[in-house]
């Protein structure tokens, strides 16, 4: 259950940046969505098509390199805290959401040091499972 150094930093960054890559996500999608072109060569189209401008703007979203990177580390979290239990969720949620300390944390959830740590690292090597599984794919 020992990771390298470089990839147990990678999975604390990628949880650490888990609000900010919920608002990029959805600020990104605003602005290639908000990009309306208006439909000027003046020849009917047939009806239950797709547009020109929406198909434009599915290919943005696929090719936003930002984009596809934010989403692939927020699928790694939700993917991680799917296989964890709550007082794993907990800490995370109080440490990365919230970012209390963890003293705070450990009155708050009334757990004892020894659980905390091992539960955060639990939590660590479940997200850095998830990232290793969506970087191969």
């Amino acid at each position: 259950m020992r990771i390298p150094k470089e990839e147990y930093n990678k999975a604390v960054g990628c949880l650490k940046r888990y609000n900010y890559n919920c608002l990029n996500i959805i600020n990104i999608r605003a602005d290639i969505m908000n990009i309306s072109i208006p439909n000027t060569d003046g020849m009917p189209k047939a009806p239950y098509n797709i547009s020109d401008s929406v198909y434009n703007q599915y290919i943005k979203l696929q090719e936003d390199k930002e984009l596809q990177k934010s989403l692939k580390e927020y699928k790694a979290v939700v993917q991680a805290l799917q296989l964890l239990d709550d007082i794993a969720k907990n800490i995370f949620e109080e440490e990365y959401i919230k970012s209390n300390k963890k003293w705070t944390i450990i009155n708050k959830l009334h757990i004892s040091e020894s659980t905390y740590e091992r539960r955060k690292r639990q939590l660590i090597y479940n997200t850095y499972k998830e990232i290793k599984k969506l970087t191969e794919n």
